[in-house]
């Protein structure tokens, strides 16, 4: 499972990867927030993003602290 820093490289991913073998039934609520996502000027929320991440692949959000210790 490829793992990201942000949840944009995720979702960029998942558009790039995964989006493209879905079924039509399941590209069809994704269209808009994909020609958000790349269009300059535009912006998908954080939580749409996610919704969209979690319906349609197995993703999960990780949180890792670091103190240098």
């Amino acid at each position: 499972m490829p793992q990201f820093q942000t949840i944009e490289q995720a979702f960029e991913w998942f558009l790039e990867n995964v989006y493209p073998d879905l079924p039509t039934e399941k590209k069809m609520p994704i269209r808009g927030a994909k020609y958000h996502f790349y269009k300059e000027g535009k912006k998908v929320s954080e939580k749409r993003m996610k919704r969209i991440l979690e319906e349609n692949s197995d993703y999960r959000n990780i949180h890792e602290i670091d103190v240098g210790k």
